[in-house]
């Protein structure tokens, strides 16, 4: 299997100029920390419910009984104190089955420091889950992560290191999901298609990063985050010039400006069924972002080709994994298990 092979590729090079290039930001920033979104497409093995807020209160009833706080949160408000405990909000996104009391909903976990039991109340969760539920799998379905450093945001030059690495490792990312999660659906295109960079090669895109990480946050969230005013979309609400919109893209930088919440989110995981799956992408997205971080700023110039390999992938992230402490990629090895 390919995670066998990955395991052999020994990337202890590698990993060592990581810590070099890491340890002076781990020591100044410190960490970072992450939320998680888990889309779900559910219904309840024991009850017929009407409407979304019936199953919401039944499931947040059984989830405080194991042990998880939580909350429905059915404003989806995004105040900072709808962070500190899991809430339930509904998802519209999710075509809902008021037939079959199937309906659309995300969990919000709160804002998790990375060395926090938070793998554990991803397992309590799916036993709720799986044993008063049913769970069923949904393109429509996604998972996201939202990252960021603490106690200081990442720069504009730390941004367009993640930027890069983003598209420079979009191919072996891309190898991960359900070819839905690879830039067809509308609520996950690839950032190299919008109008800052559509149409250059990669080596072209890097440079763009470069240079938008020499100025301003804005300008690295404009690199990979623009939309087109004559789009659907832009015509609908007025548009005359591209506009900043991150919901669209596999990675959305629009938190990282200044009426936002300081992350950047990964949006690419599909929906998740199981505790290991979720477990797998959330741990993948934060080991990610910190290998970003040193790999990102040497991206560039003659030989990026068409963007990385499986088995650069997977050194990015056991370098990631080592500089945090981590003793492996865990669940995230099961991710690639299943590639070819």
């Amino acid at each position: 299997m390919l995670v066998s092979a990955l395991h052999q590729q020994r990337p202890c090079d590698y990993t060592h100029k990581l810590h070099a290039s890491l340890s002076t930001k781990m020591a100044d920033q410190n960490s970072f920390q992450f939320g998680v979104e888990i889309e779900l497409l559910m219904g309840s093995r024991k009850k017929t419910h009407s409407n979304w807020k019936s199953l919401a209160k039944d499931l947040s009833k059984r989830l405080l009984k194991a042990g998880i706080s939580n909350h429905i949160n059915e404003s989806n408000d995004k105040s900072q104190d709808n962070y500190r405990e899991w809430s339930i909000t509904q998802e519209i996104t999710i075509p809902s089955q008021p037939a079959k009391s199937l309906f659309g909903l995300e969990l919000v976990s709160p804002i998790y420091s990375i060395y926090a039991s938070w793998a554990t109340d991803l397992e309590t969760i799916f036993t709720v889950l799986h044993g008063s539920f049913t769970l069923h799998p949904s393109p429509h379905c996604s998972t996201h992560v939202h990252i960021s450093g603490t106690p200081h945001p990442l720069s504009p030059s730390e941004l367009a290191a993640l930027a890069k690495s983003a598209l420079y490792y979009e191919p072996a990312l891309d190898a991960l999901v359900p070819s839905a999660r690879r830039g067809a659906a509308y609520w996950c295109q690839s950032n190299r298609s919008n109008p800052s960079l559509t149409g250059l090669d990669l080596a072209t895109c890097l440079d763009a990063l470069d240079t938008a990480g020499g100025g301003s946050v804005r300008h690295v969230v404009e690199a990979m985050n623009l939309f087109p005013a004559n789009s659907a979309y832009g015509h609908a609400h007025g548009r005359q010039r591209d506009f900043v919109r991150g919901k669209v893209y596999k990675w959305d930088f629009t938190g990282m400006m200044s009426s936002g919440r300081g992350t950047v989110e990964f949006r690419q995981a599909p929906g998740c069924v199981c505790a290991e799956d979720a477990v797998g992408w959330a741990t993948l997205a934060v080991a990610f972002v910190v290998g970003a971080m040193a790999v990102g700023p040497q991206l560039g110039g003659v030989g990026v080709g068409e963007g990385a390999s499986a088995e650069e992938l997977w050194a990015l992230l056991a370098g990631g994994a080592e500089v945090l402490g981590w003793e492996s990629l865990g669940a995230a090895e099961g991710l690639f298990g299943r590639v070819g």
